[in-house]
């Protein structure tokens, strides 16, 4: 099975050459970045990969999450052609700091917002472990992917529930380790590489305090993301132009350029104008036969020209840049072709071209495997961490892993100058350590690290994004020589689980790169020294190959465990779990996980697909808790699993770490109904919520997309991936009508908007036939009709719709695509719509997410996924003009975007770090603060407004949903007045110049000042214990400010001043 990694690798760029050339020169500047966008847009690979189907998916070994790829487009910045995480990593850095003096939810806001579930559903989560300081065992924290830290006291209890811990929420928690000289001291790593970096994480996290409070120790983005160092060749003659250049080269095809080549350049000739592009068979090949071919980029694929030079008898390829920017590794993807080939700039590529009435003769050599290529700096996936009592020092080892970016021009690579393994004595300082390198003379990437009996250290690998240093098993006794202990044939990601008891049983699960036999599992009893082959289990399901028990991923899920205390008895974790008694001769299923393809008779408990941990209770093996797709489970006998159904159940109460698409609330406020679509958990549903968070009950499987309630409450729309529609009838009964089953259309988290004055749901429907729209008709029927429709105007995929709630007896369809255009669609209803195009004015290139309405259809808001771009647009004339209302606004993408209906000045967004606000957004540079309040800085992607009483439903990718409520005010500072007696202000009214009256108890306190809008605008450290008259001066504009005041005991008090 080919590997995803190598596979993203070989697929690089495809087909660059018609990127951003061929502009139509009357174009206005915008027009063309927009349609040189679209054009990027069609022609980036993971727009293949995308249209893949998930069988096709599985057999290269893609991750499952196509949504990151979805998104990863819609960020990418029109300009630069890649995303910008540093500065969000950077910002939320900056937020953190402002929230640890902020702490209160409410501050410059409306309201709370408050969780209101799932309480019932969990999400990925790849770390588990038991509290050593809690001799009842009961006490568990558990890693969500994208949901943070969290922490059950009692993990044997059914209705226990989850409290989430100090540690950044959005962040991947990937591996947790606790020190063996200090059950106090923590390590939690963040990052999950698996998935090819579809959430990065940040580092290393440390806990002095058994989990109480945490800080990052090591790791995260360390600077700004450049373009390696290419490799150069030399110009040896003629003198005039003699000298070393910048090349990048070509990795997706053709062989590597590993050795240093010297010959006379050839410039093509395809005796077809322009002739110099190589874009068919040369007319010079006698000229070219033996030497070196110089090729100008122009609007064929790179892949068919450097064949083209190759059957001319070209040694190598030079190919010129037709643009500004700087040379790339070229993509495509033709096996056939052995020579190599690397791009040079226009500018040096047109000096040499000038030169070749003589004779040109260069040296062209190798350069390292990044060349070429974005890379992001920093250790940000950390695959595993464990801490070793070496003399009763406490040696920290951490794996630090890599991720790769195909989009984007150049790619991306994150961490990959870093991976290793690295080592800390003190918990704070690490190095890395001098490890073994592969045969190509590279750096291995570190899977697992295991301590084994006899306090050795075991390490595992995974292929690189090269496809290289997979398979392979080192050992250390000293903790900083690793030595070569044993190579898996064709190895990819390892796995190895030791014995407790005997130093030299190790058991090894390795993905496999070998077709028709994608998994191995094998034992040694004696070191290494030999090893013998372990027989695999075979789900029940027959869906899932009796070879593969990840059913394809075994690069996501893939887990081997051997008992504490009896080295015969192993697990194995794949789609389901699976457990022998016997070294692997024989193996039971012990989890399914569904009732499908005859499973519904094995008496097995019902345990959520794609297992990632499993870990055993400390003093009862039998018992174990296990981390999945769906969250934490719990064993109370894995012995007993084979013939009981509930020995295995879900612990994911008040677990919220799912990660929600998209989402609706229901406009009867007296019924309260929520419904949103989750990653790999489903669309879930609450009918007549209680206030805080609720249960949920999975109405429709797999990824849950899209939904929408009726505003009359009669029916509510279900998605699940591309144009995958269901109705189901209000109240909720579980029957449904199938409104669409085309798995062939649209995007894998398919933009839908629901008329529900009239009944009729509009999709996007770009496929092979092109872009267009779907209307489907007849949706309250048993036979629901859909048409296709288009226009010219519509050159791209459509990424967010609205219809406009100010028309109702036809629909006005107001639609934005990818490359950043906003279209109206009158009589969207009808055969005969009427389009326009409404963003002249608008200069964005970027991907829209989301269009919301002001008082009037002529008040229209625009916000846009991307970096490097104006994300948040206003219109007052119905999109004759627009202006930005970006102000200070940091630069990270914007998913959603609501205005009050009370106060049309404030205006919400959804963004990567939560939720943001403005209280002036009709001025020409609005303040923007965080608005979280009790949410957190998660990732919000949707926002879903009750008119009857401006209640908003937020849906957040990490941490489930949210509803808060608007209000006339645009700040309700009486709320924030608690705890009045702490500290008088007076005057209340002055100048700038008051005095603080406290009692000498709140000691040494810090006084912070912010403006209406939640802006900080000044602070002060201030000792009561000095003087309990404190005065403070300031020079602010007249206004009103809320003062808090943090004493000594981290307690927060709050009052208000107006300064004249």
């Amino acid at each position: 099975m080919m590997n995803k990694k190598r596979l993203f690798i070989s697929t690089i760029v495809l087909s660059f050459g018609i990127l951003y050339a061929l502009i139509i020169t009357q174009d206005s500047e915008i027009e063309k970045l927009q349609n040189t966008h679209a054009t990027f847009l069609k022609n980036h690979p993971y727009t293949k990969t995308l249209a893949l189907t998930k069988a096709e998916r599985k057999a290269q070994g893609l991750p499952p999450d196509k949504y990151f790829e979805q998104e990863y487009l819609n960020e990418i910045n029109p300009n630069t052609g890649r995303t910008h995480k540093k500065e969000l990593f950077d910002l939320q850095k900056q937020l953190n700091k402002q929230r640890l003096a902020q702490r209160a939810p409410g501050d410059a806001s409306d309201n709370a917002w408050v969780e209101r579930g799932p309480n019932n559903v969990g999400g990925r989560t790849r770390a588990v472990i038991f509290d050593p300081n809690d001799t009842t065992h009961k006490r568990v924290f558990a890693g969500g992917v994208s949901g943070g830290l969290w922490v059950n006291n009692d993990i044997t209890d059914g209705n226990s529930s989850w409290t989430r811990v100090g540690i950044l929420e959005n962040l991947t928690v990937s591996c947790i380790a606790i020190d063996p000289n200090n059950s106090n001291i923590w390590y939690v790593g963040t990052g999950e590489s698996y998935t090819n970096g579809a959430v990065n994480g940040n580092g290393v996290w440390k806990t002095v305090d058994g989990g109480v409070t945490w800080n990052h120790v090591f790791g995260g983005v360390t600077g700004d993301s450049s373009v390696e160092p290419g490799a150069t060749f030399t110009v040896n003659s003629p003198v005039s132009i003699a000298g070393s250049y910048s090349y990048s080269i070509t990795t997706a095809f053709g062989v590597g350029l590993n050795s240093s080549i010297t010959g006379d350049l050839v410039l093509a000739d395809d005796g077809i104008n322009p002739n110099e592009d190589g874009c068919t068979t040369f007319t010079n090949a006698t000229a070219m036969n033996g030497r070196i071919a110089v090729i100008r980029r122009g609007s064929c694929n790179f892949d068919d020209k450097v064949k083209n030079a190759q059957n001319a008898g070209a040694i190598a390829v030079i190919m010129v840049n037709n643009v500004g920017t700087a040379p790339f590794s070229m993509g495509g993807d033709d096996t056939t072709i052995r020579i190599p080939s690397a791009m040079v700039s226009m500018n040096d590529g047109n000096a040499i071209i000038a030169e070749l009435g003589n004779t040109v003769n260069v040296t062209l050599l190798p350069g390292t495997r990044a060349a070429g290529y974005n890379v992001v700096p920093g250790v940000q996936h950390v695959n595993d961490i464990v801490v070793r009592s070496n003399n009763g020092v406490s040696e920290v080892f951490i794996a630090a892993a890599e991720s790769f970016y195909s989009a984007g021009s150049p790619s991306t690579l994150n961490g990959v100058n870093e991976i290793g393994i690295y080592k800390s004595t003190n918990g704070t300082s690490f190095r890395k350590l001098a490890f073994p390198l592969t045969t190509g003379g590279y750096a291995y990437e570190p899977n697992n690290i295991k301590i084994a009996a006899d306090n050795s250290i075991y390490v595992s690998t995974l292929s690189d994004v090269f496809g290289e240093g997979g398979g392979t098993i080192f050992q250390s006794t000293d903790g900083v020589t690793f030595t070569l202990k044993h190579r898996v044939p064709n190895g990819r990601r390892t796995e190895i689980a030791v014995s407790s008891t005997n130093a030299d049983v190790v058991y090894v699960l390795a993905q496999l790169s070998t077709s028709g036999s994608p998994i191995g599992m094998y034992k040694t009893i004696d070191g290494f020294t030999t090893t013998t082959a372990v027989s695999l289990p075979s789900d029940r399901d027959t869906g899932i190959p009796a070879s593969d028990f990840t059913r394809g991923q075994s690069y996501y899920d893939l887990v081997i465990e051997v008992d504490p205390t009896d080295d015969t008895k192993i697990y194995a974790g794949g789609i389901d779990l699976f457990r022998s008694t016997n070294s692997g001769a024989n193996w039971a299923q012990i989890s399914k996980w569904s009732n499908n393809n005859f499973l519904s008779g094995l008496p097995i408990p019902l345990v959520h697909a794609d297992q990632h941990v499993l870990v055993f209770h400390p003093t009862d093996t039998d018992k174990a808790i296990i981390g999945n797709d769906g969250g934490v489970f719990y064993a109370s006998s894995l012995s007993s699993a084979i013939f009981s159904t509930t020995v295995i159940s879900a612990r994911n109460n008040n677990y919220n770490v799912t990660q929600f698409y998209h989402g609706a609330i229901g406009q009867d406020a007296s019924n309260e109904l929520l419904l949103s679509g989750a990653q790999d958990n489903g669309t879930q549903f609450v009918s007549g919520a209680s206030a805080g968070i609720n249960s949920t009950t999975d109405v429709y499987g797999g990824d849950g997309a899209y939904s929408f309630i009726d505003k009359d409450g009669e029916y509510m729309i279900v998605s699940y991936v591309y144009n995958i529609k269901t109705r189901f009838t209000l109240p909720y009964t579980g029957a449904g009508v199938t409104i669409s089953n085309d798995q062939d259309t649209g995007s894998f988290i398919n933009p839908s908007e629901l008329d529900d004055h009239l009944d009729i749901l509009y999709t996007n429907s770009s496929g092979g036939g092109g872009d267009s729209i779907a209307r489907f008709t007849g949706i309250t029927t048993f036979s629901p009709f859909r048409k296709n429709f288009g226009n010219a105007l519509l050159t791209s995929k459509t990424t967010a719709f609205k219809v406009s709630p100010y028309t109702t007896s036809s629909t006005k369809l107001f639609v934005g695509t990818s490359n950043g255009l906003v279209l109206k669609i009158d009589n969207a209803n009808t055969n005969a719509p009427t389009w326009s195009k409404i963003s002249n004015g608008l200069d964005v290139a970027g991907s829209v997410s989301s269009i919301e309405f002001g008082k009037n259809e002529d008040e229209i808001l625009v916000a846009f996924h991307n970096y490097g771009v104006i994300n948040i647009w206003f219109t007052e004339d119905g999109g004759t003009t627009w202006a930005s209302k970006e102000g200070d606004f940091p630069d990270i993408p914007v998913k959603a975007i609501l205005m009050n209906p009370l106060n049309n000045d404030e205006v919400i967004i959804g963004t990567e770090l939560g939720v943001w606000r403005t209280g002036d957004f009709k001025n020409s540079a609005p303040t923007w603060t965080q608005s979280n309040n009790g949410m957190s800085n998660v990732k919000v992607t949707s926002f879903s407004l009750r008119t009857s009483d401006n209640t908003v439903m937020a849906t957040s990718y990490g941490r489930g949903m949210f509803t808060g409520t608007f209000t006339a005010e645009v700040v309700s500072i009486d709320d924030v007045l608690v705890n009045k007696n702490a500290f008088t202000l007076y005057p209340t009214v002055s100048d700038g110049n008051f005095t603080v009256f406290a009692k000498n108890t709140l000691g040494k306190s810090t006084l912070h000042i912010f403006d209406i809008n939640g802006k900080q605008v000044f602070t002060k450290k201030i000792d009561f214990n000095q003087e309990s008259k404190q005065v403070i001066s300031v020079n602010l504009k007249s206004g009103i400010y809320i003062v808090n005041l943090l004493d000594v005991n981290n307690k927060k008090s709050t009052g208000k001043i107006i300064i004249k």
